[in-house]
């Protein structure tokens, strides 16, 4: 009897929309709230430098030059609006495109992928400069000897369009 009258009128309400606007741990979308934080690390953001790293002789995509990746990324970051080089609050945008021939050389996989960094705090240090991967994405394919490099060149600007939007999102221009 004693419960009734304790969940009865005003705290049975109060209970129900404490219910209704508080979500649940486990209605949380882990990837959804990552996505957003990676976004958001791009805000104020003046320029980007753009490093593309060095593959071994080996795993080199076949007439794909690392000045011509370069070439690439910066002029897409360039027609977006983006800054390029070092700057007071710059950011350090590493590519990498690699393969690997199969099938006696006429199949090869290959994978690219593109980091930002910048320099970040340790949460459990604060007084620790460092630089950490802020945002980040990647991914990898099969092309035959006659799609190479056009099938990393397309999968690279796709990504960099990626960055472009969550960087565009983030720093919206005047």
């Amino acid at each position: 009897m004693r419960l009734l009258a304790f969940l009865s009128g005003p705290r049975l309400a109060l209970g129900i929309l404490a219910l209704l606007f508080t979500a649940p741990a486990w209605a949380e979308d882990p990837a959804a709230e990552f996505d957003a934080i990676k976004r958001s690390s791009l805000k104020g953001i003046e320029s980007i430098d753009v490093v593309v790293l060095e593959a071994a002789a080996e795993s080199r995509c076949p007439d794909l030059p690392n000045a011509q990746v370069q070439t690439d990324v910066e002029t897409q970051l360039r027609q977006a609006g983006i800054s390029i080089g070092p700057g007071a609050a710059a950011a350090y945008l590493f590519v990498s495109v690699v393969s690997v021939a199969a099938a006696r050389g006429h199949l090869y996989g290959f994978a690219v992928s593109v980091d930002l960094q910048q320099v970040v705090l340790l949460a459990r240090d604060p007084r620790i400069l460092t630089f950490g991967t802020t945002w980040h994405q990647g991914g990898m394919g099969v092309a035959g000897i006659l799609r190479i490099p056009e099938y990393p060149r397309r999968m690279l600007a796709q990504i960099v369009d990626e960055l472009i939007t969550d960087y565009l999102e983030q720093n919206p221009k005047p």
